[in-house]
């Protein structure tokens, strides 16, 4: 048994409580390394700097925030985060800074106001994401939103599921889009249609990121909305109970059961677990791209809209936070969603009145009208907080936008090009999906080790998913702008009439580019000698 594993046995994370308000009374160093690694099972992670210093994530369910929970998070992030919150992929927030002493009356607010954090972090159902314009979006197939909060509701607290071999991520979109990106989900649940006219989900299991990426299998299994919760709860207890799972820790997620067990396999336990065959998946199947709604995107009711502001590197400053409620409020219901691409839209804004929200100031600090590369720019917390990181992401992101969005010119580029800046391979800024994906790593030079980047590209979901292929390997910090530039510069001089980006990198193989990229290196090398 692996000292995870161990730890997980001797006490389960959601009975850590009593020893986090313990700490909190009587200082973090109380507390052993065990019951340190179960705080996250109440989204409590310690930073890099191991000085009593944590990060809490707040789970938003598919992010739908209410105005009440607007204000708690601004409340919070002023009082006890330093004033800075940063958006996650998963549709959550996470608030740094944090100190024990101040996590009572943290939890009071956010119980207050119906948020909770139980399940935001460690091996648990993480966070249901879904499709941002759940229940206002002109091309939902059903309702999405209804089956993630019932998702939520069946598995938090439930000691049932509270020890998984490793974390859990479910995504459940009722759009033909497939906006929650669930092809990189443990489970993905897509809206279809069945030939007989039933709405429901198609169902897939076993995706994932990391250094071992995988693409979420079909089980040719459809299911109404009814049947949604007892079918993952069957396909969690597989997962649960797998003891080869459980064996390594690097490969305890849910993709190498499926992997070993095979998609025909896993969905034969499946059947077997629930006691009655399932239908097979419905032949309609969404575009699974995962769009953006920056700016502007009308809602059914043809009397409403939503608008998308794009938050730079992802982090929001508790003030802008705070206007974005007030503006919320004014325009629209109150209600504010948060992206996978960490993001805000206002939803509900009377089609008569998105001109004035589009003239607020906010826009000069979030634009919903953003420049190519701050749109499609995507963060993790890099090497400022956290302790897997290889190398600061969040103010190296802000300067590569800024550097790419002067220096190339709008082209044809594709209006959701994606650069996606992770500060290690454990991919939580999902960098082998994006277009030029950018993975922190370290490099050696003149005997010290300097901060340094792989790139990838060429990732995308859509009907024809491929994650991007390494190119160019550790480049130092202080040449990516420039390799960047070549990349892009190298898009404009290749590509044919009217083809994007994304359609170039398809058709062209990754020799091509680490040929073109690695000449350049190279002379650059030699000019300096």
């Amino acid at each position: 048994m692996n000292k995870f594993e161990r730890m997980k046995h001797e006490k389960d994370g959601l009975d850590v409580y009593p020893d986090l308000l313990r700490a909190a009374r009587d200082g973090w160093e109380t507390l052993d390394a065990d019951d340190t690694a179960r705080l996250k099972w109440y989204g409590l992670y310690t930073h890099n700097t191991k000085d009593g210093h944590f990060m809490l994530r707040v789970k938003v369910v598919q992010g739908v925030l209410s105005g009440d929970q607007v204000d708690a998070l601004a409340s919070i992030t002023e009082d006890f985060g330093r004033g800075i919150l940063d958006c996650t992929t998963r549709q959550c927030v996470q608030i740094h800074w944090i100190t024990l002493d101040h996590v009572p009356e943290i939890l009071r607010r956010l119980d207050a106001c119906g948020l909770t954090v139980k399940g935001a972090c460690g091996d648990i159902t993480r966070n249901v994401v879904g499709c941002t314009l759940a229940g206002i979006g002109h091309d939902e197939v059903v309702d999405g939103r209804a089956t993630a909060e019932a998702l939520h509701e069946y598995f938090l607290d439930n000691r049932l599921y509270s020890n998984l071999p490793r974390k859990y991520k479910i995504s459940v979109t009722g759009c033909r889009e497939d906006c929650a990106r669930g092809l990189i989900n443990d489970v993905s649940l897509s809206g279809a249609i069945h030939e007989d006219g039933t709405r429901g989900f198609n169902l897939r299991i076993g995706g994932g990121l990391s250094a071992t990426p995988r693409f979420a299998r079909s089980l040719d299994v459809f299911l109404e909305p009814d049947e949604v919760p007892e079918v993952v709860a069957a396909a969690t207890r597989i997962f649960r109970d797998s003891e080869e799972n459980r064996q390594r820790r690097a490969r305890a997620r849910i993709k190498f059961l499926v992997d070993a067990m095979t998609p025909e396999g896993f969905r034969a336990a499946v059947v077997a677990e629930v006691g009655r065959e399932l239908r097979p998946a419905a032949p309609m199947q969404p575009d699974l791209r995962g769009h953006d709604h920056i700016g502007v995107t009308p809602q059914t009711d043809g009397e409403h809209s939503a608008v998308g502001f794009v938050v730079p590197v992802g982090r929001l400053r508790a003030e802008q936070l705070r206007e974005l409620g007030r503006l919320a409020r004014e325009y629209g219901t109150g209600e504010l969603r948060l992206t996978h691409q960490q993001n805000v839209l206002i939803p509900h804004v009377a089609n008569a009145r998105v001109a004035g929200l589009l003239t607020e100031p906010i826009n000069e600090q979030l634009p919903s009208r953003p420049d190519l590369f701050v749109r499609g720019l995507q963060t993790c917390t890099g090497k400022e907080f956290c302790g897997l990181a290889k190398v600061h992401t969040k103010e190296r992101a802000r300067e590569i936008a800024s550097f790419l969005d002067t220096h190339v010119r709008p082209n044809g580029h594709g209006e959701d090009l994606r650069v996606h800046f992770a500060g290690c391979s454990s991919s939580c800024a999902q960098q082998q999906i994006a277009d030029v994906g950018i993975e922190g790593v370290l490099k050696k030079v003149d005997g010290e080790f300097v901060e340094a980047m792989d790139i990838r590209i060429g990732g995308r979901l859509g009907p024809e998913p491929k994650f991007g292929d390494v190119v160019v390997r550790k480049v130092p910090h202080y040449d990516l702008d420039e390799t960047l530039l070549r990349i892009f510069t190298l898009y404009e001089e290749s590509h044919r009439e009217g083809e994007d980006f994304r359609a170039f990198a398809a058709r062209t193989g990754p020799e091509w580019w680490t040929e073109r990229l690695e000449a350049v290196a190279g002379a650059d090398v030699a000019a300096d000698a």
